[in-house]
C-alpha cells in the first residue's frame, strides 16, 4: 500500500478540480454499452486537469510525478482505460494501479520509486517452453522482467507496465502454437521479422491487419514505425505486399484513411479487381484480396474513395453479369459519360449494359458490359458516337 499521508493535500487540490472541469473536458456517450466508453475534445489542455477528470470519472485517485505539460486530444467512443493508456502514451509516460490510487508520471521515475506496484503476471505456455519466451522478450528488448524455473518449463512470470504486459500476451499468442510444440527454437536468436513503416505508424498498419484476418504482428512503443511480424516466407510476404499498398506518402497526412471488407455476391474479386484497375476514380482505392477468399475483398484509402469504389461494386456486382462475357471502361473524347450513354440506349443493343459513376455530366469514363464476342461491335458503335454535334447559332434579339 502506499503511503498517501504525504499527497493527501494534492489528492484533495485534484478531486476539487475534476468537479469544476469534468463536465467540460469528457462526455460520456448517451447509448448504453457493455463498458463505460468517453469521447474526449480538448485542445492546449493541462495534463493535470484531464488527469483529474479521470480521476472522478473513475472514482481514482490520480498521483501525477510529472511536469505541467499541455496536450492537444481528440478520442470518440472510447474504453476509459484505452483512452488514458493513449493520452499518457502521447507525453511518454505511464501509469501503474495501486488499490484505489493511480500512479502517473515516467517510467524511470515509476520503475525507481513504485517498483514494488509494478504488476505481475504469470502465463500459461502450452506448445513451446518459457526460457523461449524469455529469449524472445530480451531479444525485442521489451522493458520487462521475466522469471522462469528449472521445474516448470511452461509457465513464466512478467513484471512491468500494463501496456507491456499486453506486448508480452501478444508476443505468446503467436508463438505458443501447435506447430512450435516439435520445433527446437531453444537457440534461436529473433523469430520475427522487421517490417518498417515510412509514412503510416505501425500500430495503424496493424490493425489493418488484423482486420483482414492476419494477426502476426506486434508493434512496440520503443520504434512505432516497425512491425515485429511472426510466420512462414508466404506470410511475411503477404504482409510486406498489404503493407506496399497503404504505406504511401498520401496516407502519412490522411485522417479519413481507412480500410473497409466488401463481400461479393456474383462476381470473383479478380473479376472486381479488374473493374476497379480500369477506373481512373479508384486510383486512390488499393485493392487487397487473397487467394482463399474468392468472395471477398478490402477497400484501403481514404473515406470517399472507398464510397466511390463500393458504388461500381455495387453496379457490377449482380447476377445478370454473372454469364460468359466481358466488362471494360472507355473513356470518351468528345463528349461526356452521361451523353455517349444516352446515344447508345438509342440503339437497343440486345445484352448490353451500360453505365457510369457519379457526376455522370462532367465524368468521361463508360462502363459497359457485354457478350465476349460482341466487344468489337459495341466499340464500333462508341467510336461512331463518341464525335461532337454540329452546333446551332441562334440570332438573340435585342430590340
Amino acid at each position: 500500500m502506499l503511503n498517501t499521508k504525504r499527497l493527501s493535500k494534492s489528492l484533495i487540490a485534484i478531486v476539487l478540480i475534476s468537479t469544476i472541469i469534468l463536465s467540460a473536458f469528457i462526455t460520456t456517450p448517451v447509448t448504453a454499452t457493455t463498458e463505460d466508453t468517453i469521447s474526449i475534445e480538448m485542445r492546449n489542455a493541462d495534463i493535470r486537469d484531464v488527469l483529474s477528470a479521470f480521476g472522478l470519472n473513475m472514482n481514482k485517485n490520480i498521483i501525477y510525478t510529472g511536469d505541467a505539460t499541455h496536450i492537444d486530444v481528440s478520442i470518440q467512443n472510447v474504453p476509459q482505460k484505452t483512452a488514458l493508456e493513449y493520452i499518457l502514451k502521447s507525453v511518454g509516460y505511464a501509469y501503474i494501479e495501486d488499490d484505489n490510487a493511480i500512479i502517473v508520471g515516467d517510467r524511470a521515475t515509476l520503475s525507481r520509486d513504485f517498483s514494488s506496484n509494478l504488476s505481475i503476471s504469470s502465463f500459461r505456455l502450452k506448445y513451446i517452453t518459457s526460457d523461449v519466451i524469455a529469449s524472445q522478450i530480451e531479444s525485442l528488448d521489451i522493458p520487462v522482467k521475466s522469471v522462469t524455473l528449472d521445474n516448470n518449463q511452461k509457465g513464466i512470470w512478467i513484471q512491468g507496465f500494463s501496456n507491456e504486459l499486453t506486448k508480452v500476451n501478444e508476443l505468446i499468442n503467436m508463438l505458443d502454437r501447435p506447430e512450435n510444440a516439435s520445433a527446437d527454437l531453444s537457440g534461436t536468436a529473433l523469430l520475427l521479422t522487421p517490417i518498417n513503416t515510412n509514412y503510416i505508424n505501425a500500430e495503424v498498419a496493424n490493425d489493418l491487419l488484423r482486420r483482414v484476418g492476419i494477426n502476426t504482428g506486434i508493434v512496440l512503443d520503443s520504434n512505432p514505425m516497425i512491425i515485429w511480424a511472426y510466420g512462414d516466407s508466404a506470410t511475411i510476404t503477404q504482409v510486406q505486399n498489404i503493407i506496399k499498398k497503404i504505406d504511401i506518402p498520401a496516407n502519412a497526412v490522411s485522417n479519413s484513411f481507412e480500410i473497409a471488407a466488401v463481400k461479393l455476391t456474383y462476381l470473383s474479386a479478380e473479376e472486381i479487381i479488374s473493374i476497379l484497375t480500369q477506373m481512373s476514380v479508384g486510383v486512390g482505392v488499393d485493392v487487397i484480396s487473397f487467394e482463399r477468399s474468392l468472395k471477398r475483398i478490402w477497400l484501403a484509402g481514404g473515406k470517399s474513395d472507398i464510397a466511390v469504389a463500393k458504388e461500381i461494386i455495387k453496379a457490377f456486382d449482380i447476377k445478370d453479369l454473372t454469364s460468359d462475357g466481358t466488362i471494360f471502361v472507355y473513356d470518351t473524347v468528345h463528349i461526356t459519360a452521361k451523353e455517349l450513354k444516352t446515344r447508345l440506349e438509342v440503339l437497343e443493343l440486345p445484352n448490353v449494359t451500360i453505365n457510369y459513376l457519379n457526376y455522370p455530366e462532367f465524368s468521361r469514363d463508360l462502363i459497359v458490359y457485354c457478350p465476349q464476342d460482341f466487344k468489337v461491335y459495341v466499340l464500333s458503335y462508341i467510336h461512331n458516337l463518341d464525335v461532337m454535334t454540329e452546333k446551332i447559332k441562334v440570332p438573340i434579339d435585342f430590340s
